[in-house]
């Protein structure tokens, strides 16, 4: 052996006696140190204060991870000084909020999974504090318009920079040790999300990241649809009146708009044999009660709209994927019609007493259940009746062009989601809440048949096919 590999190998065995005498430990997942063994014992000498604050953060969020005791990590949080555990725990949740947008979460939705999932009023006001603090130094140019709109929108508390923010979060508990673990529920509940599609390009990211490639059917705000516009217009008069048939007239009118502007737009290729546009995609939040049949509801809208749904329950929302004024529309019926329904139940539940049948849980499953089928099949009547229409004026050139993008969207949802399953929405058996939700899908959608039609009992099942990822 020649003397150069010899002194090679002797510093290689003195490195590996100095690491066995002073370990190092495992890095968590975010990022911070994770302590060894679980015996509790303080570590040996050799680290300074701060690797010890950012080693106890790391043990108590693998603790809380693992649904191991928590006391030890946060009794040392609390005997370092505060300002350093504070900064500390800063750097580490706005580490771990990084990693959130590059997951594909936008500022909407982690502002609303905190809601959804956090155990306290601080832990909320600590997340959204953190949002706000990790655009404090953001330019708006450097940033998405839609981004930059999401965050404007939640009007999140006021933060100057991405440091000494977390105090005035964690100012109304009084108890050290709540503070300590509230950022670390926050870190844990919170901000430890599966991975999503990029559907908007996070600070800092490559547009090129964003799925599908080039997705971003959001006009400008300066430049906004006229049709979605009129759609939108049209939808909130119908959410509004008090007269039954101004809202039929009005819903009727609005989905009369999409699927003729839809028509238009293919003509238009038909003619020109040139087309630029592309699938994009949306998340769609689906809140509870009744969240499935919620999602049944949107994915009635997308079907009969040229689109494709895809639920992720567990979440809380649904992915629509199509044109990019097609999807537009989903968003804004979904919407429109989620009001008319609980307008609806709001009516029967009002004159009923305590107990009876409309105020049950089965009567309102059953009720959206039977709304969401109702509204595909007048959905689809209205599509069959505009494109009679436009056919009859300017002939079928257009009906290609449409059975394309039809085929483009599911073969782009095929590819995504490869391993996609047809979940069963839970729905009660109650024949009144079908009635019920048959009744009110006619009054809120379009009279293309006698509502005496919808006096008897559904053939439906109480229950549909939900696709889910």
């Amino acid at each position: 052996m020649g003397k150069n590999n010899r002194a090679r190998r002797a510093a290689k065995a003195k490195n590996r006696q100095q690491r066995q005498r002073q370990p190092t430990p495992p890095r968590d997942w975010f990022g911070s140190y994770a302590e060894p063994g679980e015996d509790g014992d303080r570590f040996e000498p050799g680290f300074t204060r701060a690797e010890l604050v950012e080693m106890a953060w790391g043990g108590l969020v693998l603790a809380l991870q693992r649904n191991q005791p928590t006391t030890p990590y946060i009794g040392r949080l609390v005997d370092h000084p505060a300002a350093l555990v504070d900064r500390t725990a800063e750097t580490m949740v706005l580490d771990q909020l990084t990693h959130v947008w590059a997951g594909g979460w936008q500022p909407a939705e982690i502002a609303r999974h905190a809601k959804r999932t956090a155990p306290n009023a601080a832990t909320r006001r600590l997340v959204e504090m953190a949002i706000a603090a990790d655009h404090a130094d953001r330019p708006d140019h450097t940033l998405d318009h839609r981004w930059s709109a999401q965050v404007a929108a939640l009007q999140l508390p006021a933060v100057a920079s991405r440091h000494g923010w977390i105090g005035a979060a964690l100012a109304e508990l009084s108890d050290r040790r709540a503070q300590i673990v509230a950022v670390g529920a926050a870190m844990v509940g919170v901000l430890s999300v599966p991975r999503l599609d990029i559907l908007i390009p996070p600070p800092g990211a490559d547009p090129d990241a964003v799925w599908p490639p080039g997705n971003s059917f959001v006009a400008d705000d300066d430049e906004p649809d006229p049709v979605i516009e009129k759609v939108r217009n049209l939808l909130a008069k119908a959410e509004s009146t008090e007269f039954e048939a101004e809202a039929i007239a009005f819903t009727a009118k609005a989905h009369e708009l999409m699927t003729r502007h839809a028509i238009d737009r293919a003509m238009v290729a038909a003619r020109t044999h040139t087309s630029t546009d592309r699938p994009v995609a949306a998340r769609v939040f689906v809140d509870s009660p009744y969240a499935d049949a919620k999602a049944l509801l949107l994915q009635s809208i997308a079907v009969e709209t040229r689109c494709r749904c895809v639920a992720s329950l567990g979440l809380g929302m649904s992915t629509i994927i199509g044109f990019s004024d097609d999807v537009a529309g989903v968003q804004l019926m979904f919407t429109s019609l989620l009001v008319q329904a609980q307008a609806a139940l709001n009516v029967a539940a009002k004159s009923a007493p305590p107990g009876a049948r409309p105020r049950s849980q089965s009567y309102r499953a059953s009720f959206f259940v039977a709304y969401a089928n109702r509204i595909r099949e007048r959905l689809a009547e209205s599509n069959r009746a505009a494109t009679d229409a436009a056919t009859a004026e300017g002939g079928s050139a257009f009906l290609p062009v449409l059975a394309d993008r039809r085929r483009d969207v599911d073969d782009l949802v095929d590819e995504r989601f490869p391993e996609m399953v047809n979940s069963t929405v839970r729905s009660g058996w109650d024949p009144a809440g079908r009635v019920s939700g048959r009744i009110a899908a006619d009054q809120a959608q379009l009279r293309f048949a006698d509502l005496a039609d919808a006096d008897t009992p559904s053939p439906d099942q109480p229950t549909g096919a939900l696709p889910t990822a």
